[in-house]
């Protein structure tokens, strides 16, 4: 028993600052609609797809919108109504949940305004770089953060795409891109060479594996073309994250695990689409993907500067 808990301490220790923590309404929309999702993919349900994927997606986006300090370096939420829809232990988000008509009125109004916040407030300082509102004076967010926001944007759009049985190589296409905006985040953060060669040896394995397993199912050869340029981009996000685990200490676990949660996911898509077309894929693949892009959304906890 010793020698388990003495093997197993070292990933115990890795893993446990990792956490969801405040609640924040883009976590708790991606919770919702992703048992929503899998059932729609379970029955087949066309038009459930085409809510709930959309919706969890979107969840992830306003995650990490929602992570992203405004004021201060402690806040995660800027907005009057953070303390109705961030909830930082299990009790609080229980204690919650209404009970009656005007109280599920109230909390929904409260969403709508922590959306509308987040949207309209939090999301132009951003993309224009100046302060919507005189809280948020100061903060200057880093290329770590515009990075990271357009590939959740990407991987949104990703995620419509391949909704239709049509849209597979354009939807490749902008999870290239979207891992192509991760790998420019994790290189601002910084990069570590022996760390590097961690991340490489785990690519170089995971290629003698996957290509001969895959590779050959895929006949259409621009198809291949497009999933070998695939691989190597997201390899490179997943080397670019293990390079960042000695550069900088904020929140490394999320970083490396989400980038590794994706290239799983994305070995299930494969599947699904190359190998073998089973519920299952989804029912492994989805909640992967999607507790990635939460963990990557979770990293921007720390990333901006305050100038004032």
């Amino acid at each position: 028993m010793t020698t388990v808990q003495d093997f197993a301490q070292p990933l115990l220790d890795f893993v446990a600052p990792i956490h969801f923590w405040p609640l924040n309404v883009g976590v708790q929309i991606t919770a919702i609609a992703l048992p929503c999702l899998l059932l729609s993919e379970t029955f087949n349900f066309s038009a459930g797809r085409w809510v709930f994927k959309p919706l969890a997606s979107f969840g992830f986006i306003i995650a990490a919108l929602s992570y992203i300090p405004t004021n201060d370096a402690t806040a995660f939420a800027a907005s009057s109504t953070s303390a109705v829809t961030s909830f930082s232990t299990c009790a609080d988000l229980t204690n919650a949940i209404p009970s009656t008509v005007d109280g599920l009125l109230g909390l929904a109004t409260a969403y709508a305004a922590e959306l509308k916040h987040i949207v309209f407030g939090v999301a132009p300082t951003i993309l224009s770089g100046v302060p919507a509102t005189s809280s948020m004076a100061g903060a200057v967010h880093t290329t770590y953060t515009k990075a990271m926001l357009l590939a959740f944007v990407l991987g949104w759009l990703g995620d419509v795409l391949l909704i239709p049985r049509r849209g597979f190589l354009p939807g490749l296409a902008s999870f290239l891109a979207g891992h192509a905006a991760f790998m420019v985040a994790f290189t601002f953060h910084g990069q570590d060479n022996v760390a590097h060669q961690k991340g490489l040896a785990f690519i170089v394995t995971m290629a003698a594996i996957v290509g001969p397993w895959l590779l050959p199912k895929i006949k259409n050869k621009i198809m291949r073309g497009a999933v070998i340029a695939y691989m190597l981009v997201i390899s490179g996000m997943v080397l670019t994250a293990f390079g960042s685990i000695n550069c900088g200490e904020d929140y490394l676990p999320e970083r490396i695990l989400g980038a590794l949660m994706f290239f799983f996911s994305d070995l299930f898509v494969a599947r699904q689409e190359f190998v073998h077309k089973t519920v299952l894929n989804k029912w492994i693949g989805l909640p992967l993907y999607y507790i990635a892009q939460l963990l990557l959304a979770s990293t921007l906890r720390g990333q901006h500067v305050l100038t004032n």
